[in-house]
């Protein structure tokens, strides 16, 4: 008898950006993000006291979350057009995010999720840090249930994402 495969979900990117429609003048490049090895899975966290983790059993993310989550950012710069031109592998200026948080809390006893990511700009050229910045959300979710904790880590990841964009699109270089 085989074993039945996980669910698999996948992290949407925004398509809808409010704010300045100007574009920055550079190309940018977004480095994989850097996270802790709990957070280097394509297994969904779930926090259940605030010093211990775990994972939905039975439920993965479509890649490793932090491939997923440079993939998911290249997409919503592409989307918003807050940059000239947006690549991982080369451009004048470079994103470098750490994941702080991925996961759901169950800590109170209700399910919310955490999105947290701190991002910094770099001059690749010079390798000089431009700014620095954290952004997180913390979204409710409906349920426990995987399809309520995946839509609610859909909405804290499109604020993060959204608020990043123009964060970086508002850096002239």
């Amino acid at each position: 008898m085989g074993s039945r495969p996980p669910a698999t979900y996948d992290l949407i990117a925004p398509r809808a950006f409010a704010g300045s429609k100007k574009t920055a003048p550079y190309q940018l490049v977004v480095y994989q993000p850097t996270t802790v090895s709990a957070l280097e899975t394509n297994r969904l966290m779930v926090r259940p006291q605030a010093d211990q983790i775990s994972y939905y059993k039975g439920v993965a993310w479509s890649d490793r979350l932090p491939v997923l989550v440079q993939a998911r950012l290249i997409e919503s710069f592409q989307n918003s057009g807050a940059v000239k031109s947006v690549s991982s592998t080369s451009g004048q200026m470079g994103l470098a995010t750490e994941i702080r948080a991925f996961q759901v809390d169950v800590t109170t006893g209700r399910a919310a999720v955490e999105v947290d990511i701190f991002a910094k700009l770099v001059d690749t050229g010079s390798g000089r840090v431009i700014a620095t910045r954290g952004f997180s959300s913390r979204v409710p979710a409906k349920s426990d249930a995987p399809g309520d904790v995946i839509a609610a880590l859909n909405q804290a990841f499109t604020q993060v994402v959204q608020d990043t964009t123009t964060w970086v699109g508002a850096r002239r270089g």
